[in-house]
């Protein structure tokens, strides 16, 4: 049985997220309101078009988890290696959604462009970067950490945690490396980020 009319905006595009991540863009409008539990009807009065629907869809916000958004108040309080690890690990669960939205609105440019208006830039730089940053030079200014820069090291956190994520969702179950889990991987990462691997 369709769900009433008012369904949330919000509840059609997470139906839509979910069904376009199972079939790309052989994803159609009738598989995203079945899931949704709506009418094909209810879709295009909201969206217009399955094009319409798909390009709000994967428009996800990068917002950062409460671990990440909080870290600015953890300046000075607690180990710096926990407060990195809690917001490694709660990145690790936005970005198993990101990524493949992000693959998937790359594989169809045109969800990027708004009828008539300039091209969305899709690829902002995530907020979740500056908070990191600011962190760190909180933690640096502090004396807490050693006076690296900033900036790079949040590239090489967030890049291996990318890269940790991206090679999850392209394993095969035959696979000989065995994926170490979020924690061990992200405290792994921290221990060399912030130990170094040459000798003293």
């Amino acid at each position: 049985m369709a769900r009433p009319v008012s369904i949330r905006d919000e509840d059609i595009l997470d139906a839509a997220r979910e069904v376009f991540l199972a079939h790309g863009v052989r994803a159609t409008s009738a598989m995203v309101a079945e899931r949704a539990r709506v009418s094909e009807g209810i879709i295009f009065r909201r969206f217009k078009t399955k094009e319409g629907l798909f390009r709000a869809a994967l428009n996800l916000e990068l917002t950062a988890p409460p671990e990440v958004m909080g870290l600015v108040e953890r300046i000075g309080v607690g180990p710096v290696v926990e407060n990195l690890q809690d917001a490694g690990v709660a990145l690790v669960g936005i970005l198993r959604v990101q990524i493949p939205l992000s693959m998937l609105a790359m594989s169809n440019p045109g969800t990027h462009r708004e009828p008539g208006g300039p091209e969305h830039n899709a690829h902002p730089r995530e907020p979740y970067f500056e908070f990191l940053a600011a962190y760190l030079r909180g933690e640096i200014s502090r004396g807490r950490l050693r006076a690296v820069d900033p900036e790079v090291f949040t590239y090489a956190f967030l890049g291996g945690i990318k890269d940790y994520v991206v090679g999850q969702l392209f394993r095969t179950p035959t696979a000989p490396f065995k994926h170490p889990t979020a924690p061990v991987f992200v405290r792994t990462l921290l221990d060399l980020l912030m130990q170094g691997a040459q000798r003293g």
